[in-house]
């Protein structure tokens, strides 16, 4: 008799889950989606203007960061030198025909992007991002001699879920395993939770980063944390393969 299909939650924004559904129904899991993010546009007037008088390079964050500002200003931009944090950011600019400058490197975060970045010469830089998070970028490169601004095009919100949806995700049946994209989406996952946190803290975790790693260990998750390498979709599939595996029995 054939085990039923191990069941996870997955917790990003609604609409950027479904090809991540899917790769996760090959491996042969049953998913749920509980979405911890909505992203809601901003207007940033500095996309309005001329770019290439002011810029002479263009850093994009995300893939939410690229379709946001694709809606205000369409790519391909020409004349400016684009560079992706990660690989995903980089597919979502090619898809739009956006020419890149350096191909992004493992591990696709921003402590990867500064080094690569370190090695050219200092520029004008526009940094296409959402409201809030990290300004690793800025503060590693300004010192060098690097002109850093920032255009906000996105920000990120919970979502307001009814309480009886989320009580059913997670216990009809019960998920044995949790996807988390970002330390944001973790916090936003414990307050929509709330009610479950007894459950919740007893699930192992996929992560795109160790500093997650670290904030789930403070927010009292206890179980196995897998951190993704690279951060993102093809790191994660690999580490809930190897975690099917070793449900499996399977040694390789």
């Amino acid at each position: 008799m054939n085990e039923p299909s191990p069941h996870i939650l997955i917790t990003r924004p609604r609409g950027q889950h479904l090809e991540f559904t899917r790769s996760l129904q090959a491996l042969g899991f049953t998913v749920s989606h509980l979405p911890c993010l909505e992203i809601e546009p901003l207007h940033e007037k500095l996309l309005a203007a001329d770019l290439a008088d002011r810029f002479d390079t263009v850093l994009f964050t995300s893939v939410n960061a690229v379709s946001q500002a694709h809606r205000q200003r369409p790519l391909p931009w020409s004349s400016m030198r684009v560079h992706a944090i990660g690989a995903a950011t980089a597919d979502a600019l090619g898809r739009l025909g956006q020419p890149l400058a350096m191909i992004p490197e493992a591990p696709f975060s921003s402590e990867a992007c500064v080094a690569q970045l370190r090695q050219l010469q200092p520029a004008r830089l526009l940094i296409i991002k959402g409201q809030g998070g990290r300004a690793l970028v800025a503060s590693e490169l300004e010192p060098l001699g690097w002109q850093v601004s920032t255009a906000c095009v996105y920000r990120r919100i919970r979502p307001g879920l009814d309480p009886h949806s989320v009580a059913r995700l997670l216990t009809d049946p019960p998920p044995l395993i949790v996807s988390v994209t970002s330390n944001e989406v973790l916090h936003n996952l414990v307050v929509l939770a709330r009610e479950h946190l007894g459950l919740l803290r007893q699930l192992p975790l996929v992560l795109n980063s160790h500093r997650a790693a670290e904030l789930a260990r403070s927010l009292g998750f206890s179980q196995q944390l897998l951190v993704a390498s690279p951060a993102g979709d093809a790191g994660q599939l690999a580490q809930l393969q190897e975690w099917l595996d070793s449900r499996r029995g399977v040694h390789k």
